[in-house]
């Protein structure tokens, strides 16, 4: 990082291929489109490398790289948000076709489709944050934009609630998986 800092174009580069798989992904889960996420990964690292110089060297970079990305997801969204008329016809009209229901039977039930059918987004994102990138609960903090005990309360409702659909579900496979990802039901 701190070669990049310095304007080594070689280190900026292997900082784009150590954390874009990661970002990507992120991203795609908050997005819930491979296309979208990808726009934002490449304005994620053009924000990145603008204000590389503004980047403090004892601060986590994933965090910093993470709070970039979700800002520009959240202007996005904004630019993006329908008038209610607009958008209530649309959700009339949502309803999924035959493949969606054909790949969602394929994948079967896994804890991140439950949480995708129990959980707020805000949940999902911090529970992803903080087992699958597993970053501290200070990093979630600052990515949401929220304190660090607000972060905390967010991942205990969100474990609370996802243990409670899981054993209502009681599919010893999702338990199972749920239990190895490091959720307890």
């Amino acid at each position: 990082m701190d070669r990049a800092q310095a304007g080594c174009a070689a280190s900026f580069e292997q900082l784009v291929a150590l954390y874009t798989p990661r970002l990507l992904r992120f991203l795609e889960r908050r997005t819930g489109s491979r296309h979208d996420a990808e726009d934002l990964v490449q304005e994620t690292w053009a924000r990145a490398y603008r204000y590389l110089y503004r980047f403090e060297g004892g601060r986590s970079f994933a965090a910093w790289l993470w709070t970039i990305a979700a800002r520009l997801d959240a202007s996005r969204r904004r630019k993006k948000a329908l008038p209610l008329a607009e958008w209530s016809d649309d959700v009339a009209a949502a309803e999924p076709d035959a493949a969606q229901q054909l790949a969602a039977a394929e994948t079967g039930p896994g804890l991140w489709a439950l949480a995708e059918r129990v959980l707020r987004p805000a949940q999902r994102e911090a529970l992803w944050l903080f087992y699958v990138e597993e970053m501290s609960v200070k990093e979630v903090a600052k990515i949401l934009g929220q304190t660090t005990i607000s972060t905390k309360v967010l991942l205990h409702r969100a474990r609370r609630r996802l243990g409670a659909a899981l054993r209502q579900n009681a599919d010893p496979a999702t338990v199972f998986a749920a239990c190895q990802e490091g959720v307890q039901p």
